[in-house]
């Protein structure tokens, strides 16, 4: 199907979605997260319990993270396959 066939305003949200997309499937954590965690991983033994949690919780923000910038390049891939014109487009 070409995007030539999609309402105009379907093809605008599309246009949106796609754009947000590739945000999320380009971005990068900040690297001073990127860093607390790994000062903290690097001596994971030797926490205090209020490091641990922070620990803890950069990890499993890093994991959702990563997850949510596969799915997004997942999606993009999908959207690519199925309209490239519009993935092109934006």
């Amino acid at each position: 199907m070409s995007t030539a066939d999609v309402a105009p305003q379907l093809r605008h949200a599309l246009e949106g979605t796609v754009a947000a997309l590739k945000r999320l499937a380009d971005s990068e954590l900040d690297q001073d997260v990127v860093a607390r965690m790994h000062q903290l991983g690097e001596r994971k033994e030797f926490l205090d319990p209020v490091e641990q949690q922070e620990y803890d919780r950069l990890v499993s923000f890093w994991t959702k993270r990563t997850i949510e910038k596969a799915e997004a390049a997942v999606a993009l891939q999908r959207l690519r396959e199925a309209v490239p014109d519009l993935v092109a487009s934006v």
